[in-house]
Order: structure tokens, then C-alpha cells, then sequence
């Protein structure tokens, strides 16, 4: 029984069940056995034998901690044994003296919630799974899933969460085929893979940095306690010419030597770290929780456990957040179908997450979890133990997961012309892929609101005949977050110049209307100075807001040099002003250019009289002449 329960507290639950076993053989019926190997085979996915055991401990006992209740109503929940499941967690809320939610584990509620997140998804296989352990998918660039593997350990292993077995876990990307497959896997390279486990790894959108997941491994050695338990930690990699390196540990209280981190995930905004963490935990069990990023970097130690509407008495695990926001985690605390399963959740405007169950398909009676999802092409991944080993699966998502409240975000605001409000101006929404998603109009009041799915990139162009049109960026919101966008607009014959509105029309020159500075070229070139740079962006921010608007560029030298030399440099002039026009985005047929030379001089400086620079100056020119459709 003592090298059983030394087996027990190593988390080396396989040696510690034969041993329990052995002892029940020998006739050791003790409570306190029954409480130890339940948990073992628990802890293993053996809900079946777990189930007998906690049964044991809960009806022939009365000195054992209310949260056995809580793992027996888990194990028959997994049986689907829904309302024995419910009955037993009413017994729990009892003992605890917790608010009774038992009434969540109700069959009839149960399929419910199930039942209206169930039907969204379209499977495919990935080919890509093997006889041994494969879980995981976190996207890698546009194109690449990194994923965890035992397949090269030349043992077929199934995943345990005490990660106790022999065979040993790599990290591998895998290339993305056109309907969502994966192809060509390899081995990650680089010093990011040990002769331990390494696991759920997250990168940063800009590929360098990698967090993930391994064993407590120092100076080429597994660590371990004092009590030859070794835990699992968060390491960060970065990547150098295509090889993980730099690999290091994440400071406490992230990683500590008396408890386990693991499966990181970061948010759209790469401003959180969420992780999975069995400390403070006397039942074993693991909860969620969250710290600041900044640029990959931990600015504080501000770990968070995350809500009591997230993290139970069960296991909580395998953290993702898609890039609106939703989190995804995988728990056996929340009623389910059994073992394992993946929820949704989002916070409301109290700061409050709330949980959904995402159905049948994706959930079963086995351990489903690592749920990881492209939110822009709505495909994506997870794995599950359904067919008796750890597999990928992927997905595409039909049909939005679904709350019991709208989390999108709002931008809001009053068009306005001299203060008064502007009916009936069109506000139109695009996407990143300058798609266009949606168009409403502003109320009698110059009002608007246009709602957002959060942490996406949009734009919203106004428009209304007789106005200039205006264009603005939502930049990223949060889930529930409001943003006002107000403003004064003007008509398309007008422009604001120095804070005074200017009228134009056709045939104007814009050199002069919008009071522009020269525009410099390199000496005796056509490259536009960088200085000059801003000045056309004043004439490309009037042709982006003004679509009727055309423009013709005149450039003009100075009388010195050879005639024929200084025409052709100003046809040259001429046309890089409306190239570099045209790659800022204006229509090629909106703008054009011709060069003059020295044929429309504005003053007395012919070939061959002496002015002075400045009277030069007034000849080399370019002029903006616009005219409406």
C-alpha cells in the first residue's frame, strides 16, 4: 500500500492502479483504497472502473471530501447515467453548502443546450493520424498547423494527463491542403524537441515567438522534487532561419517546481496568455488562467485563475481564443456527454463568461479537447480519443456557436455638415479582404450604429451624393466594446485647408487650392523625394474621398539644359507622380500625366537669361488640374 500511494503522488497512476489492485486481491477493502484507485483510473480516462469505485466510497462511507460526490456525478454523466448524475451533484451542492446548480445536469436541460449547438459542423479527415498519440493543431502562418505526436517513439502511446507513459511527445508542422486536410508532416527543427515530452504549442502572428509545453527539463536532465515528481511547465522558442531556439523557461508564478502549467494559447490581440495550471488545487484537478503579454514578453506576474463560471472541481484544460474573441476549452466539470468536452464561452458586459457545450459531433462520450478554429475561413481542428486513441480531426464551421446574448462590438456616431445633423448618409462596412459585409443609413438625426464581430479589421466608408465621401478604420475592438465615430463632413466641391473650407472646381489647380509645397525630384531625376511624399498624399486623400473627381498632372522644368533633355525629364516626372498615385490606390483612369519642359515658362527666364534661383524656382513646377465626371 506505501509504494502504492508513492506511485499515487508521483502521478504515476498505470503503477499505482496494478498496485491497488493487488491490494484489493489481498483483501483490502478500505474507503480510503477505493478513494485512491477511483482516482487513478480517473485520471486515466477509465470513467467505467472510476465509476464503480467512487460508488463504493460514496455509499458505504460518510468521512469523504463533497467533492467525490462531484466526481462520481462526472463519471455517470460520462455513463449517461443523466439523471443518477444529477441526483449525486445535489448531494454535493448539499455538502458543500454551494449554490445548487444540479438542476444543469439534468437529462431534459442537458440535450437541450446540446441540441442547439449540435448540426454546425462538416468532419473531414486530416491523414495525418497514426497508431500512436496525435492531438493538437495550432495554426502556423497561413498555410501550416504545428501538432503533437508520439509516432516517432517506435511506441503506441495514448495520452494520459499525468503523461506518465514511456513514449515519449514531439512537436511536427504539417502543411494545410485546399479542403482542410494536412499533408507532408515533419519533425519541428531546432532545439525545441527533447528526449521528453513537448506539447500545445501557440505562435505569435508574426512567427518568431513560440510558447509551449513540456516537461521540467534542466540542463539536458528531467527535473524533479524531492519527492521524484516531475511537473509540467510553459517554455517560450524563438525562430531563427527556421530553427527553434533560444528556448526558455517562463519565470514564476507562471512555472514553479511544486506545480504544473501547460497549454498555452494567446488572445487575437496577443496581449494574454491563457494556460491550464493544477495549483492551489488539493483535488488534483486543473483550472484556467491568464497573465499580460506585451510584443511576446510577460510585462507583470498578474496571473488570474479565470471564473468560477469556467474553472469546476473537474478539469479544465487546453485553452484557445479565435480571433473574435471566443474562448475554447476542454472540461469534465461541465455537464457533457462525458469525459472531455469542448466549450464556448464569452464574456457579458459584467465582466461575466458564459459557457456553452458545442454540441454532438464534436463532443462524445470520449475525451474531446485541443479545439482550435480559423475564424476567417471558419475551419479548423480538434482531437479526440472517440476511436480508443488520440486522434485529429477537422472541421468546418456552418453556423456560428450561439449565446444567450449578442458580444459583438459597436461603432457608433452623428454625421454632421456646420453642426447639423445629415440624414440618410450611407455608411458601408468592409472587411479585410475589402469585401462588403454590410450598409445602413444614418437616422433623421445624423445617427448610426453598426455592429462587429470583435477583434477584426474594418473599415467603414460614408458616402451620400453631393459630399465627399470618408473613409475609416474600426481598428480592433473587443467583445461588447463601443467606439464613436463623429464627424463634420463637407461637399465634394469643398476641401479643408488650414481649418477653412475652400471651395473648387473644375479646371482648379490643387497646387494651389490645397496650398501645396513643391514637389522635389532627385537632381536632374524623376525619383519624388520622401519629403515631397506628404504632399501627394494630401492630393491621393482628396481623390480617395472624392470618386467623381479626375486629375492630370503638368510637370514643368526651368529654362537650363538642353530643351529635348528637359522635356523628356518631365515626362518622366510626370509619370512617376502618377505611378506612385495609382500604387496608393487611385484608379489608372483617374489620373494622368504629361511633361512640358520648359514650354510654359511663367516668367522672363529664357534660354540664355540670367535669373537668379529663386526666379528658376517659379518655372519648375507641377500642377493638379482636376476635373468631375
Amino acid at each position: 500500500m506505501q509504494k502504492a500511494n508513492e506511485a499515487y503522488n508521483r502521478f504515476a497512476f498505470i503503477k499505482a492502479i496494478k498496485l491497488y489492485e493487488g491490494q484489493l486481491s489481498n483483501g483490502n477493502n478500505s474507503i480510503e483504497l477505493y478513494k485512491r484507485l477511483g482516482d487513478s483510473y480517473y485520471y486515466n480516462g477509465n470513467y467505467p472502473e472510476a465509476e464503480k469505485c467512487y460508488a463504493k466510497v460514496v455509499n458505504f462511507s460518510t468521512k469523504f471530501n463533497p467533492e467525490y460526490y462531484f466526481r462520481y456525478a462526472q463519471t455517470l454523466n460520462n455513463a449517461k447515467k443523466y439523471n443518477e448524475a444529477e441526483t449525486v451533484m445535489k448531494s454535493y451542492y448539499a455538502s458543500s453548502g454551494k449554490t445548487d446548480l444540479s438542476k444543469d445536469w439534468n437529462e431534459t436541460k442537458l440535450m437541450d443546450g446540446i441540441k442547439r449547438q449540435s448540426g454546425r459542423y462538416n468532419f473531414n479527415s486530416v491523414g495525418i493520424n497514426t497508431p500512436a498519440s496525435d492531438f493538437g493543431g495550432s495554426f502556423y502562418g497561413e498555410n501550416k498547423v504545428l501538432y503533437t505526436s508520439a509516432k516517432d517513439t517506435g511506441v503506441i502511446f495514448k495520452r494520459k494527463h499525468s503523461w506518465n507513459e514511456k513514449a515519449f511527445l514531439k512537436l511536427y508542422e504539417a502543411e494545410i491542403t485546399a479542403d482542410g486536410g494536412l499533408q507532408n508532416p515533419i519533425l519541428l527543427k531546432g532545439d525545441i524537441n527533447t528526449a521528453y515530452h513537448q506539447s500545445s504549442p501557440a505562435v505569435t502572428k508574426d512567427g518568431k515567438t513560440m510558447f509551449f509545453t513540456r516537461n521540467n527539463y534542466i540542463n539536458g536532465k528531467l527535473g524533479e522534487d524531492k519527492k521524484g515528481t516531475t511537473y509540467l511547465k510553459i517554455y517560450t522558442a524563438q525562430n531563427i532561419d527556421g530553427k527553434w531556439k533560444n528556448v526558455k523557461e517562463l519565470p514564476y508564478p507562471i512555472n514553479s517546481d511544486g506545480f504544473s502549467s501547460a497549454h498555452p494559447a494567446l488572445s487575437p490581440d496577443e496581449t494574454q496568455l491563457f494556460f491550464a495550471s493544477d495549483r492551489n488545487n488539493s483535488f488534483g484537478n486543473s483550472d484556467l488562467y491568464v497573465v499580460s503579454l506585451k510584443n511576446g514578453v510577460l510585462t507583470s506576474n498578474d496571473v488570474t485563475k479565470l471564473g468560477d463560471e469556467i474553472n469546476t472541481l473537474g478539469r479544465e484544460t487546453f485553452p484557445f481564443m479565435d480571433s473574435s474573441g471566443i474562448l475554447y476549452f476542454a472540461s469534465d466539470g461541465h455537464p457533457g456527454l462525458g469525459g472531455l468536452d469542448i466549450f464556448a464561452a464569452i464574456k457579458d458586459s459584467n465582466g461575466k463568461y458564459h459557457v456553452v457545450n458545442l454540441g454532438d459531433g464534436v463532443n462524445s462520450a470520449s475525451d474531446d479537447f485541443a479545439y482550435t478554429f480559423n475564424f476567417e475561413n471558419k475551419k479548423g481542428y480538434f482531437s479526440s480519443d472517440r476511436n480508443g486513441n488520440d486522434d485529429i480531426y477537422g472541421f468546418t464551421e456552418n453556423k456560428p456557436v450561439t449565446f444567450d446574448f449578442d458580444y459583438r462590438s459597436t461603432v457608433f456616431g452623428t454625421i454632421t455638415e456646420n453642426g447639423r445633423p445629415i440624414a440618410d448618409f450611407n455608411a458601408q462596412l468592409f472587411n479585410a479582404k475589402d469585401e462588403s459585409i454590410a450598409t445602413l443609413k444614418t437616422d433623421s438625426q445624423g445617427k448610426y450604429e453598426i455592429l462587429l464581430d470583435p477583434y477584426q479589421n474594418y473599415k467603414v466608408v460614408y458616402t451620400k451624393q453631393h459630399y465627399a465621401d470618408k473613409t475609416l478604420n474600426t481598428g480592433l475592438l473587443k467583445p461588447l466594446e463601443k467606439k464613436e465615430m463623429s464627424f463634420e463632413i463637407i461637399r465634394e466641391m469643398e476641401v479643408v485647408v488650414e481649418g477653412e473650407k475652400v471651395k473648387i472646381k473644375d479646371g482648379d489647380d490643387l497646387t494651389e487650392k490645397l496650398k501645396l509645397s513643391p514637389i522635389y525630384f532627385d537632381f536632374n531625376g524623376y525619383n519624388i523625394r520622401q519629403s515631397s511624399q506628404k504632399e501627394l498624399g494630401k492630393v491621393i486623400a482628396l481623390m480617395k474621398d472624392r470618386p467623381n473627381i479626375s486629375i492630370k498632372v503638368n510637370s514643368y522644368t526651368d529654362s537650363r539644359g538642353r530643351d529635348e533633355f528637359n522635356m523628356r525629364l518631365s515626362q518622366n516626372r510626370a509619370k512617376s507622380t502618377v505611378d506612385y498615385i495609382v500604387n496608393a490606390g487611385i484608379s489608372k483612369d483617374r489620373i494622368s500625366g504629361e511633361g512640358f519642359g520648359e514650354t510654359h515658362l511663367l516668367n522672363h527666364c529664357l534660354n540664355g537669361v540670367i535669373c537668379s534661383e529663386k526666379e528658376h524656382e517659379v518655372n519648375r513646377r507641377s500642377e493638379f488640374i482636376i476635373s468631375f465626371k
